[in-house]
């Protein structure tokens, strides 16, 4: 488990780095105001900080906001489409990493429920046997 936490923060270090190397420039006003370089740097401290904590999910839905957030700054002329471009580039980039992340952790999750399954199946065969013993007749009987 906490290998696969060292790879969520990895992954969520990366994936920040993109983000963030899409706006870079945008608080030196190269491309856009101060305030929309401040607004899509705080959606990628919220999908960075719920990747963190293990909220995959949440990561995502703090993506695609962002992604709209991007979407609506290019759509009112807060950004040129080189930037935008490159925020994007940088979005698809984590959602996929993101995507990997919940299906390793989805895959992990189903074998802990596997694991789970057999030693309950496991457990009542032998406290069965020694229960079926003192009990004669019962359920079942065939006669």
């Amino acid at each position: 488990m906490r290998s696969d936490a060292r790879r969520v923060r990895r992954a969520l270090a990366a994936g920040a780095v993109a983000l963030a190397l899409g706006l870079t420039g945008c608080a030196a006003g190269t491309d856009y105001a101060t305030q929309t370089a401040s607004t899509l740097q705080h959606g990628v401290l919220e999908v960075a900080t719920a990747a963190q904590a293990g909220d995959l999910a949440g990561a995502q839905t703090k993506l695609a906001a962002l992604a709209k957030l991007n979407d609506a700054a290019l759509a009112k002329g807060e950004i040129g489409s080189d930037r935008h471009a490159a925020i994007e580039s940088s979005i698809v980039a984590v959602r996929a990493d993101l995507t990997q992340l919940q299906d390793q952790a989805e895959k992990e999750r189903l074998q802990q429920q596997l694991r789970q399954l057999q030693q309950q199946q496991q457990k009542p065969d032998q406290k069965g046997k020694g229960k079926d013993k003192g009990k004669g007749g019962g359920e079942g009987g065939d006669g």
